[in-house]
């Protein structure tokens, strides 16, 4: 069984589109999705999903970068115990540098953050993204938050991994076969089997079709 596993931002959406999938894109994944498994994969948070993505209906959603799972009609939170405590005591270090941020369901995000300005707290992991910080638990990230989906609804096969930033280096780390779109960060790029000649959600379709014709395997490098 193949399963795909597609970050959002600059993979399956483009910045251009404001990160709206476009048609074309939500029509080929559903499409996939009847024949193999496809997840996306992803740091959003539900309520910007459900906004940039109507009617897209993968395999699987994991969300905030691990933390939360929409398998089927069940919701699992991929967080340890006592994380919500760790949290607000990253929010009130947080509010006492003076560094704004914004809240998802289970993590914290922040913009344009210098390094040394983070709070250093045990069980508590700061992930960049681009200009972007995710505030998460230690141990939770894209690869672990798709195995537990992939636990959860009871699924095995051949992952593929798609993506273009360099929080995507743990879904990477996960897969048998690992694919960057063209727009991709050239660390990425580095890790990739494939690298797509197209960009965005383009690159993903383009992927889809080499996989639904049998081509994929011609296109990646034999290690």
């Amino acid at each position: 069984m193949w399963i795909v596993a597609s970050d959002f931002d600059r993979t399956i959406s483009d910045e251009k589109d404001a990160f709206r999938v476009r048609e074309e894109v939500r029509d080929k994944i559903n499409e996939f999705s009847k024949y193999w498994g496809f997840f996306v994969v992803t740091g959003r948070e539900r309520r910007f999903i459900e906004a940039l993505a109507p009617g897209l209906k993968p395999t699987g959603w994991v969300l905030e970068n691990g933390c939360l799972i929409l398998a089927g009609d069940r919701e699992i939170l991929n967080v340890p115990p006592g994380w919500f405590s760790l949290r607000q005591r990253v929010i009130t270090e947080l509010k006492g540098r003076g560094i704004k941020f914004s809240s998802g369901e289970a993590i914290l995000y922040l913009s344009d953050v210098l390094e040394d300005d983070l709070p250093r707290i045990d069980g508590v992991n700061f992930e960049r993204n681009r200009n972007d910080v995710m505030v998460l638990p230690s141990g939770i990230d894209k690869g672990s938050g798709l195995l537990r989906a992939l636990k959860e609804m009871g699924l095995n096969g051949t992952i593929i991994a798609v993506g273009d930033g360099e929080n995507d280096a743990s879904l990477f780390r996960v897969a048998q076969f690992r694919v960057a779109v063209k727009n991709a960060v050239d660390p990425l790029k580095s890790m990739a089997d494939l690298v797509l000649d197209r960009e965005d959600g383009l690159g993903v379709v383009k992927l889809l079709d080499m996989i639904l014709s049998g081509d994929f395997l011609k296109n990646v490098k034999v290690h």
